[in-house]
């Protein structure tokens, strides 16, 4: 991502947040590979067993599945890709949000990306019977994709004390994300629904940040900390709507779990 914010990274020291983030993710895919996962392709019932999103499962029980797999990746190819868009947006994020508005962004728009995956891949008792597929779902793309959307905003709009060479270029970054999000529809396997509800959380988290810049300290906080409690709320909302509607499946909970594929 050869943009202006290499220029600047160049001139930051580590930014110890973003390095915990990339940090965990490895920890959990190396924690996977010592127990036996594949590195290359690992394995559905794999996956599930270590968190991944799957509507069926985070619907009847499972809704720690909707962060959980915000940290467990489908191979070594899809980890070293997140890991370095993380570090390429993480870096910036840090440096432009603040440590703490950069975790509640990376958590918020992660856990929307992952509710954005589940409403659109939900599927009812009838569509499964149907042959419907069933989207499993895991990576930390969503979140990624979250901070890109707020980055936009930070370019749009910058803080009046970002100096010039530590702007971002907003059409070299609209291009990175348009990309993105034309890769999502184009190859089979990539949820692209995570990305786009991801990428929308960020753009409205950072468009609250840069409407409230320069709001009285008081006034900025409470602005900002109401949005995010806003969209948990909208979030506990909706899952509990769907979650509603899903009570046909509770009974094939443990059917789902013994149709999974041994792992080979």
């Amino acid at each position: 991502m050869a943009f202006s914010i290499s220029r600047t990274a160049q001139s930051m020291r580590i930014w110890w947040l973003t390095t915990l983030l990339i940090s965990i993710n490895i920890a959990v895919f190396l924690s996977e590979s010592i127990l036996g996962v594949s590195m290359l392709a690992p394995s559905m019932r794999d996956l599930l067993h270590w968190g991944a999103n799957f509507a069926p499962l985070t619907l009847t029980g499972d809704p720690w599945r909707l962060l959980s797999n915000m940290f467990l990746h489908v191979g070594i190819i899809h980890l070293l890709m997140n890991c370095w868009a993380l570090y390429v947006f993480g870096i910036y994020s840090e440096f432009y949000y603040g440590r703490r508005f950069y975790l509640a962004l990376y958590l918020t728009t992660g856990l929307m990306a992952s509710l954005t995956s589940l409403v659109y891949h939900y599927n009812s008792l009838a569509e499964i019977i149907a042959g419907a597929a069933l989207t499993v779902s895991a990576g930390a793309s969503g979140a990624i994709m979250g901070l890109g959307g707020a980055l936009i905003i930070a370019a749009w709009r910058p803080r009046a004390s970002i100096a010039p060479d530590q702007s971002l270029n907003l059409n070299q970054l609209l291009l990175i994300m348009a990309i993105n999000i034309g890769l999502g529809l184009s190859i089979e396997g990539i949820d692209n629904a995570a990305h786009v509800g991801g990428l929308l959380t960020g753009v409205l988290l950072a468009w609250v940040y840069a409407y409230t810049d320069q709001a009285r300290p008081a006034l900025q906080r409470t602005i900002r900390v109401g949005t995010f409690c806003a969209i948990a709320l909208f979030g506990s909302i909706v899952f509990q709507h769907i979650e509603a509607h899903a009570t046909d499946l509770k009974p094939l909970r443990a059917a789902f779990l013994a149709q999974i594929p041994p792992s080979p």
